[in-house]
């Protein structure tokens, strides 16, 4: 309990002191969260997309639960699912905060389901996620490379990481989806050497995942746009502030990247940690308010996030 306060106070001084350098420094200006007041429609199809994005996440998941589901689960329940994990990731250190609150409600539509194959079902959900992240940055900068480093030169060390990044992601999935029986011959041989019961249930985990691997291509492409969707969100925001100093498909090419550092345990929905990342990202196609604008995204997000502090009471009064 005592460890657990202490690395929670740690992650929160952590986030605090990068808002308060960002601040200090002029990097960072509430100011701009006022400007939002007079572009109402910026904020509406970020509300509306980010609602439907929810709508996309929660029939993803069902795609991969119904690999093992023997009743139908319906997408408004595991919407409400999706909902609560968003907001107990926007109020804890982690996006996995949510995850993990969702292995509970979820078994009650199943009962059948383990908590085993739960996890394995949210792990997945989590990889495509990312994985649709990294593709969709890849495929970006690939496809418009020589727009983006003619806009913005600087751009270029960001593009090669982003295609290393895909690549990575291509051979991993490649190996899994076409080698996964090796993979499993490696876990079983390493477990007659040590750590038996460790690589028993790193097995038993591979097996779950195996087993939904049919269902990953089509999860793999609802991530692409639901990722999609989230720069669109990302950029509805923030457009109207940029003005000519960058384009969507500029955004395209490291927006992902940023939005991947959120998921990082640091703290809640990426506060401090978000806002110094975007400002460098930013800083490559020569915008020295980064950090502003993620704070636009930052707050947006969080209300529509902690919204879901709704569906958890009603969900909670009926038990």
């Amino acid at each position: 309990m005592l460890k657990t306060f202490f690395i929670n106070s740690l992650k929160i001084l952590v986030a605090g002191a990068l808002i308060y350098w960002l601040v200090s420094s002029g990097k960072l200006d509430f100011k701009l969260l006022l400007g939002l007041k007079d572009h109402p429609w910026a904020v509406i199809i970020a509300v509306i997309l980010s609602i439907f994005n929810f709508i996309l996440v929660s029939y993803r998941w069902e795609t991969i639960l119904r690999a093992r589901s023997q009743v139908t689960i319906p997408i408004i329940g595991l919407l409400k699912i999706t909902w609560i994990g968003q907001f107990f990731s926007s109020v804890l250190p982690g996006s996995v905060s949510g995850d993990l609150v969702k292995i509970l409600y979820v078994q009650n539509f199943d009962k059948s389901f383990s908590k085993k194959f739960v996890f394995a079902s949210i792990l997945i959900d989590r990889v495509m996620g990312l994985s649709g992240l990294i593709l969709l940055v890849g495929l970006s900068s690939l496809l418009f490379s020589q727009h983006i480093l003619g806009n913005a030169p600087l751009m270029k060390p960001l593009l090669n990481m982003n295609y290393i990044l895909a690549v990575l992601v291509i051979a991993s999935f490649a190996t899994f989806f076409f080698c996964h029986h090796w993979i499993r011959h490696i876990l079983k041989t390493l477990e007659g050497i040590a750590l038996a019961k460790v690589f028993q249930k790193i097995i038993s985990l591979w097996d779950d995942l195996v087993l939904i691997k049919s269902q990953m291509l089509k999860a793999i492409a609802m991530s692409l746009v639901i990722q999609f969707i989230g720069v669109l969100i990302f950029w509805s925001l923030i457009h109207p502030f940029v003005g000519n100093n960058m384009d969507f498909v500029q955004a395209l090419a490291f927006i992902p990247l940023g939005l991947m550092t959120l998921a990082l345990p640091v703290a809640p929905s990426g506060l401090g940690v978000g806002h110094a990342i975007f400002q460098k990202l930013f800083e490559f196609s020569g915008i020295e308010n980064g950090a502003s604008l993620f704070n636009l995204y930052f707050v947006v997000t969080l209300a529509v996030n902690v919204c879901g502090v709704i569906p958890y009471v009603l969900t909670k009064s009926k038990k």
